[in-house]
């Protein structure tokens, strides 16, 4: 399959309905591990979708939009926080995959689909993101110790989660982009 970044500037009746159909998705997926998807432990198989936006940015406001939603349940700190996090990521995450792949693609010739690089790219940026959402968790439970004792062991866990939601979840999606067509 042809690995290539939407550019197109014009916004259609079924990028709105694609994107549509990816937060409510996002969403759906999000309350169905609703216990588990909030808080300290945060295991989100939503955050699978994350990777649909390396293929076309218009994933990326589906996703963040779902997310806001999701979130709902949670108050609008998260709403806010978590929304906006998800939003930065998702761009730097694609940002940095493409930069990547362009300057790989020029250099040399790789043994396996680069793709599989992006998605590590992405696995590692959403690990990162655990960091303003950890900053959050602790602002919502106003945590009784000092901050950084309990910072690192929440950070840990947070992003050791959303690192194994993201793997688990590009065993689902890469094999589903080989036979769909996310670019358009």
């Amino acid at each position: 399959m042809n690995h290539h970044v939407s550019t197109n500037s014009r916004l259609t009746v079924s990028d709105i309905a694609k994107g549509g159909l990816v937060a409510a998705l996002y969403v759906v997926l999000t309350l169905l591990v609703a216990p588990v998807a909030y808080g300290p432990i945060q295991f989100r198989i939503s955050e699978m979708l994350n990777f649909l936006g390396l293929y076309n940015r218009r994933y990326v406001y589906a996703i963040t939009l779902g997310c806001f939603l999701a979130n709902i349940p949670n108050g609008y700190v998260d709403m806010v926080v978590g929304s906006l996090s998800t939003f930065v990521f998702l761009w730097v995450g694609r940002w940095v995959s493409q930069w990547l792949l362009k300057s790989l693609k020029t250099k040399q010739r790789l043994s396996f689909d680069p793709m599989l690089l992006a998605y590590a790219v992405m696995i590692i940026a959403f690990m990162l993101q655990m960091a303003p959402i950890t900053i959050m968790i602790q602002y919502l439970t106003q945590a009784l110790e000092p901050f950084w004792s309990t910072f690192w062991p929440l950070f840990i866990s947070l992003a050791l989660n959303e690192g194994l939601a993201m793997l688990l979840g590009s065993l689902i999606i890469y094999p589903i982009s080989r036979r769909i067509n996310f670019y358009d």
